[in-house]
């Protein structure tokens, strides 16, 4: 994804006149549009008259700091998107932090690095225009329920991935600042010096496994949406296809503290499967995200299980897939309806009616199988699958 310059604007907040100038020379020579305000008060009149892409926020200025300036844009429904790095010195770091806290996206040491500035407002410019391109998707497809499912894995993906960047960022920076430092030769031969070399393991450790957890998410997003797209019919592990949704549905049901545990019976544990692992996709997070909404309502969250195994004697060959929760249940005048086209108790809390009729249709129609729901009240919900080995073209 990239941000072009020329169509970006970048808000200068900064009472210093020579870093004024510094900053401008280089955004300007990029091609990116410039606002200035010399203090917090006159940033706030300019994001009156023009909304900046991204704002570059220096932390000690008179009338009001950058702080509270930060404050008050994040408790703007208007502004609070606009990406904020922070400009601080090197050896503030309770400044970094409380910025961190404050909702400020990154920071920029001073003196100014033309190359590292740069690479900084543009990667926070990417992706800002990655999350608002999310959003008018979402807006522009609500009535397609297979493209909502992919808009809403693209928001919560696009969500975790910014947590481990914004480590592997910090963590990088801390790295470079600390070998540049002469004095870090002579300390590497004390006990302070090899408590610094602990640290400078300990964040080399944090960028790589954030950088794995960063690449496993997009690895599984990649498959499983293209897959949801294109519907391709292939031979697949259907273990594996579970995983990936379920490790995708978690990276959104962060927002509540939902536990989504997935437990493989199979005696041989891939489980080769000929079918649609988009389609199966598109099936479980339905079914995650109506438990989500209606049996651990209000953010409360809760456990889900998912179980695959063999299909139990009697039943043709093929795969037996559970969904459970542990919820408020269903009532039992409604579990009759439940697979009707736009039957839903829901409708305050976004639900269209459409979801549990498109998962049927799915599981029956396109897949060849069979669907079956039992609730009790206060106890939880059952969703039963049975999935053929090899689904018919």
């Amino acid at each position: 994804m990239n941000a072009s310059p020329a169509d970006s604007r970048v808000l200068i907040v900064e009472d210093a006149p020579a870093n004024i100038q510094a900053l401008t020379a280089i955004l300007r020579e990029k091609g990116y549009a410039i606002s200035i305000a010399t203090n917090g008060r006159q940033a706030l009149d300019v994001l009156a008259a023009v909304r900046p892409d991204l704002i570059l926020l220096d932390v000690m200025m008179p009338e009001m700091d950058g702080f509270e300036t930060c404050t008050r844009i994040k408790a703007s429904a208007q502004w609070r998107d606009i990406p904020i790095i922070f400009l601080t010195a090197k050896s503030e770091t309770g400044d970094i932090v409380r910025g961190f806290e404050l909702g400020a996206v990154d920071y920029v040491a001073k003196p100014f690095h033309a190359h590292e500035l740069l690479a900084r407002v543009h990667t926070h410019l990417a992706m800002d225009r990655l999350r608002r391109e999310n959003e008018q998707l979402v807006r522009a497809e609500s009535e397609n329920a297979r493209h909502r499912s992919v808009a809403q894995m693209v928001a919560g993906v696009a969500h975790e991935i910014n947590t481990p960047l914004g480590v592997i960022n910090t963590a990088a920076s801390l790295l470079t600042r600390w070998l540049a430092e002469p004095v870090m030769v002579t300390l590497a031969k004390t006990v302070d010096g090899q408590m610094m070399a602990e640290d400078l393991a300990e964040a080399a450790g944090l960028i790589t496994r954030n950088a794995h957890r960063a690449h496993k998410l997009v690895q599984d997003f990649k498959k499983v949406s293209v897959n949801q797209i294109t519907d391709v019919r292939e031979r697949t592990s259907l273990a594996e296809t579970i995983e990936e949704t379920v490790n995708l549905f978690r990276a959104t049901a962060r927002r509540s503290p939902m536990q989504v545990m997935f437990t493989n019976n199979l005696p041989q544990p891939r489980g080769e499967w000929t079918g649609y692992p988009g389609s199966l996709s598109q099936v479980l997070l339905n079914l995650l995200s109506n438990a989500q909404r209606y049996a651990y309502p209000e953010g409360v969250g809760g456990r889900v299980e998912i179980e695959l195994s063999a299909d139990p004697p009697g039943m043709p060959d093929g795969y037996q897939i559970t969904v459970r929760d542990f919820g408020q249940g269903i009532p039992p005048e409604n579990l009759p309806r439940i697979f009707e086209p736009f039957f839903t108790t829901g409708r305050g809390q976004g639900g269209s009616g459409l979801g549990m009729s498109i998962v049927h249709t799915i599981v029956t129609a396109h897949m060849k199988g069979a669907i079956a729901i039992t609730s009790t009240l206060g106890e939880g919900t059952t969703v039963v699958m049975h999935l053929p080995r090899t689904v018919p073209a």
